[in-house]
């Protein structure tokens, strides 16, 4: 009985550090890629997506263990220290199977943009920071992977209310909220010009420090006013799982009308 116990203490000590170190591995392995120690291929790809869940699944097993034993072995102690525990991997499985389910009910696409016929385009040098990213800029004729369906009619199947946005401003008034826009947003500007009324900007991820690019176009309305189209498209990554989307609605919102 005096083995069990130790045997017991050791498991739920081992619960405790692998509850701890679960978050704390996570973390570094964004920050990590935020940084530029490694790059997201290692840091998201293998460290999250490959060994993430593998050390998710340990957790659970240890700390189901140590809630086991907690109540079986006398003294009948530590069984909320071990259920604590034992929450660390529950939220985070559900997490990425919450992820998961929406991803399925989403388009696998990562390229959005208002005027799915003619799309805004990036300058050389936007074109050119992206040469390290795994997503291409094409956008017209390109079908979703592994189907026969265009981007743009997935785009519209999933995000029908991505439209391109009138205005009664001039191009001029809608080129400087767009830019006020911008800067509210947190966006780094990469590029503006008045002339064209295109600018370009890049939002980052918290996290990974993802750098998914923002190009915005602004014409002079034949009828008056103003017509505005953005796009937006990630850097990595086959599925944005909405991100693009709600990047532009949230632009929209706060550009207001």
């Amino acid at each position: 009985m005096e083995k069990l116990a130790k045997i017991k203490t050791y498991v739920l000590k081992a619960a405790i550090g692998l509850a701890i170190f679960t978050p704390v591995f996570f973390m570094i392995a964004a920050l990590g890629t935020k940084i530029g120690l490694w790059g997201w291929r290692f840091g998201f790809g293998k460290l999250t997506v490959g060994f993430g869940p593998k050390l998710m699944m340990l957790t659970f097993v240890v700390a189901l263990v140590a809630l086991i034993l907690a109540f079986v072995v006398k003294p009948r102690k530590g069984g909320l220290i071990a259920l604590l525990c034992l929450a660390v991997p529950i939220v985070s499985i559900g997490f990425g199977k919450n992820m998961k389910a929406k991803a399925g009910k989403l388009p696998f696409i990562h390229d959005i943009t208002t005027d799915t016929q003619n799309p805004p385009t990036f300058t050389q040098a936007i074109i050119d920071r992206r040469a390290k990213c795994s997503n291409s800029l094409g956008y017209v004729g390109v079908k979703v992977p592994r189907s026969e369906e265009l981007v743009s009619v997935a785009q519209y199947n999933a995000y029908g209310d991505i439209n391109t946005m009138v205005f009664s401003d001039s191009s001029d008034a809608l080129y400087k909220r767009a830019l006020a826009t911008i800067d509210a947003m947190g966006w780094k500007q990469a590029s503006a010009s008045a002339e064209t009324g295109v600018i370009e900007a890049t939002d980052s991820t918290f996290w990974f420090g993802f750098k998914d690019d923002v190009v915005i176009r602004i014409q002079a309305s034949e009828g008056g006013g103003s017509i505005l189209d953005i796009r937006s498209i990630s850097c990595v990554g086959g599925s944005d799982i909405g991100a693009n989307a709600a990047r532009i609605r949230k632009f929209r919102k706060k550009l207001g009308s």
